[in-house]
């Protein structure tokens, strides 16, 4: 425990320390660079590890998935967002479309086959979730980035700042549980102050990070706390629940102490769905 402890001191403020290095560099277009590039190559390389992860975690449970086809999906998903002007999501919904398309069709024909006919059907549902749950939120937040960048640090911050404040009041208040059997640790108490942890970062940081390119109002950034907190704590559970069922105690071994790439971004995968849409229709 206390050799955890002394690895978390030291590997946290070294990823914060990187990721404020990202930011601050993609901020000020650096290598000039369009902003929101260097933002979106980080969510990418995170998306194909967390899209690797997961195919570790149902293969080595004994669920049959494509990796080729995943990663190469995922590869040309998260690619193509580079490759055109964000800003209409006529055009920003093409590469989800026709890459799951191109994920699921080859996978349907081999099911055909006198081989693949008994695990045909899994092997497409396994491989398609994975695409849907890791792959296409990563693409979302890296559209995020190049719509509009501090738009991103406010999601994390409203959803990483709630995690914080519910694990505070949780240990301080808890005292029933939220949902035993797939994560016992979480409390009632400790998800309400989760809450109103992440209500609060909403209406403080609406100012600073979104204005004036994005007007907030207050009854909007209530309800932005509220949706992001309700995703990001939702994420994180059914995360839990993918570990639990594979029989896994992190998603890898990559992070000494914290885990894998699918334990440090679970509580934003459905937190950036969710504001991307809610980027759509403000802008």
């Amino acid at each position: 425990m206390a050799s955890d402890l002394r690895t978390r001191a030291v590997l946290a403020p070294l990823m914060l320390a990187i990721i404020g290095a990202v930011y601050w560099l993609d901020w000020n277009s650096a290598f000039g660079l369009r902003q929101g590039t260097l933002s979106a190559g980080m969510l990418g390389l995170l998306g194909l590890l967390g899209v690797h992860e997961y195919v570790a975690l149902l293969q080595g449970a004994g669920f049959p998935v494509s990796r080729r086809l995943l990663l190469g999906s995922s590869v040309l998903l998260l690619g193509s967002s580079f490759w055109f002007v964000w800003g209409r999501i006529d055009h920003e919904l093409y590469p989800p479309v026709v890459s799951t398309l191109l994920l699921l069709f080859p996978l349907a024909v081999r099911s055909l086959g006198r081989e693949d006919m008994h695990r045909g059907l899994e092997k497409q549902g396994a491989t398609l979730l994975g695409f849907i749950y890791v792959a296409w939120p990563v693409y979302l937040a890296m559209g995020t980035c190049l719509r509009h960048l501090p738009s991103v640090l406010f999601v994390v911050l409203v959803c990483k700042g709630g995690d914080i404040g519910g694990y505070c009041l949780g240990r301080l208040f808890g005292k029933h549980k939220l949902i035993p059997h797939i994560s016992p640790g979480k409390t009632v108490e400790g998800a309400l102050g989760s809450l109103l942890s992440s209500v609060l970062l909403a209406v403080l940081l609406r100012g600073p990070l979104l204005a004036p390119a994005i007007e907030l109002p207050l009854s909007w950034a209530l309800v932005a706390g509220l949706v992001l907190n309700f995703t990001t704590q939702t994420g994180d559970l059914i995360e839990s629940l993918l570990k639990r069922r594979c029989g896994a105690k992190d998603s890898s071994r990559l992070l000494p102490a914290h885990g894998g790439v699918l334990d440090l971004v679970d509580s934003l995968l459905f937190s950036f769905c969710a504001w991307f849409l809610l980027l759509v229709w403000l802008t």
